[in-house]
């Protein structure tokens, strides 16, 4: 297969770009720089230099010229993706960025398209299960989250899985290195982390090679007009963090009753294991704490 991947430079992209290529197929990489690009760069990777939200929409549809497929895993979620002006650019991403690659898509006639999303949209779920058909919570309390997650999704939706096979994946909260997990590290280290609240809700973490492998899968084989669920088994909240405190070495975190408990996600991946035969298996640990 000849992929295109928009996000190639990300966390996420780092780890699927290998796996591609170590299975023959050949990735157009997009990348803002050449500084950006060199860590991805070798055989098997084509990088074209460009922006999602500023190349050309016909010099995009060119890149993807020949593509068996197209993957849209870019995001914007670390300090500085919000401008003084309230813009918020992993917002223009999801938004801005799936519309322009989807009509490159369409015009280039790209066969196959995988949209990377997040099971973080959904409503607090307490202690049931969400699944694929739980709605996003689009109150005005978590609009920043549900909304551009929605919009996004439903652009991709609205394509006619007998002209471009689309699947998405609703990722869980990425761990493994260069993810959140190591600024999580570095405040139990540092004895500043509190659980907010009693720690008891859920969490639905995935290490970003599994979430590769997913990927890698649907590109192959998921059935056109899919949505799956991708995480690992989920955990509360207060007992992830003891977990990594007691592979450190260190005291369990305090409980800090003063701040507000976050959404609790305990989401079901059952679907992607029916269909896709995928099953995490990096676990939720850091390696070099094991």
């Amino acid at each position: 297969m000849r992929v295109f991947v928009a996000g190639a430079t990300g966390v996420f992209g780092r780890a699927l770009l290998p796996r591609l290529v170590a299975r023959g197929d050949t990735v157009v990489a997009l990348a803002r720089s050449p500084e950006r690009a060199a860590p991805i760069a070798g055989p098997g990777v084509e990088v074209i230099e460009g922006d999602l939200l500023k190349t050309a929409p016909g010099r995009l549809a060119e890149a993807l010229e020949g593509c068996d497929a197209a993957a849209h895993l870019a995001t914007a979620l670390r300090p500085g993706a919000t401008g003084p002006d309230g813009s918020n650019t992993n917002t223009a991403l999801r938004i801005d960025g799936t519309r322009r690659l989807l009509d490159a898509v369409l015009d280039a006639g790209v066969p196959r398209y995988l949209q990377q999303s997040i099971v973080m949209a959904y409503p607090d779920g307490g202690d049931r299960w969400l699944d694929e058909s739980t709605p996003f919570d689009l109150s005005e309390a978590r609009a920043a989250m549900g909304h551009p997650v929605a919009v996004m999704e439903a652009m991709v939706h609205a394509l006619d899985p007998s002209r471009v096979a689309w699947t998405v994946l609703r990722g869980g909260a990425f761990v493994g290195p260069g993810t959140f997990q190591d600024d999580t590290l570095r405040l139990l280290r540092e004895g500043t982390l509190r659980v907010p609240g009693d720690g008891s809700n859920w969490i639905s973490p995935v290490h970003v090679e599994d979430i590769t492998q997913a990927s890698a899968d649907a590109l192959s084989r998921a059935p056109a007009g899919s949505t799956y669920n991708i995480t690992d088994e989920p955990i509360r909240n207060g007992e992830y963090l003891d977990g990594l405190a007691a592979r450190l070495g260190l005291p369990t975190p305090p409980r800090d009753p003063e701040r507000s408990q976050p959404p609790s996600y305990r989401c079901s991946s059952a679907a992607a294991r029916r269909d896709l035969g995928w099953a995490p298996t990096h676990g939720i640990w850091p390696a070099a704490l094991d």
